[in-house]
């Protein structure tokens, strides 16, 4: 079963992880970082979203949180749910389990749960860091499905440089768009968009 605890998404769930982003991400990332960020008017406002990034480094999902400055609940791999004090962590910060070889209907509840909530879910459009250089990773359905689940928008987040160490990264974010209604359509709609925001190539379509 997915990890996924509801109390986690209160105001006091809120207030946490603005904490730890405006006291920790933030100065981290604007000052060690040199983090760049275009695109901020693009944000929905009071209604929830899909937050969709590329995927180049471990940095990626903090680094989201310091650039958009908003709660943000990842959807994160099960396995980084059992690491010693990181899984606490994240737990803390509203993240959910994905079973990255089965997808379970509890992430699935979850997910629509959450986005009622009015939290904005985090998903990488690549599922996994990419490993070419100057290439996006081959893009999943994830994002496409759960937005259409929920009935919301995807806004696609450019992230270039956050895989050299102490960067520059630059984060772009794009305008929040209403992705096909055909999944395999929708994931190549979403990986364009993200190929326009970081200038990285597509894959090859399969």
């Amino acid at each position: 079963m997915a990890y996924y605890n509801k109390k986690v998404y209160s105001i006091y769930g809120r207030i946490w992880q603005n904490l730890v982003i405006w006291f920790f991400l933030i100065p981290i990332y604007y000052i060690f970082f040199r983090l760049k960020v275009f695109g901020r008017e693009n944000i929905p406002q009071n209604r929830p979203f899909v937050v969709m990034p590329n995927h180049l480094s471990n940095n990626d999902p903090p680094l989201v949180c310091a650039a958009l400055n908003i709660n943000i609940a990842y959807m994160a791999k099960k396995e980084l749910f059992d690491v010693p004090f990181w899984g606490a962590l994240i737990k803390t910060l509203a993240a959910f389990s994905i079973d990255r070889e089965k997808v379970e209907k509890t992430t699935i509840k979850a997910a629509k749960e959450i986005l009622k909530m009015n939290w904005p879910v985090g998903i990488f459009l690549e599922g996994t860091r990419s490993k070419l250089p100057g290439m996006l990773g081959k893009p999943n359905l994830g994002p496409a499905f759960i937005a259409n689940l929920g009935s919301v928008e995807i806004l696609p987040v450019g992230i270039v440089g956050s895989n050299k160490l102490f960067g520059p990264v630059t984060v772009r974010i794009g305008k929040p768009f209403i992705p096909e209604k055909d999944l395999e359509k929708a994931k190549w709609q979403c990986a364009e968009k993200l190929s326009e925001l970081t200038g990285l190539k597509l894959p090859d379509r399969e």
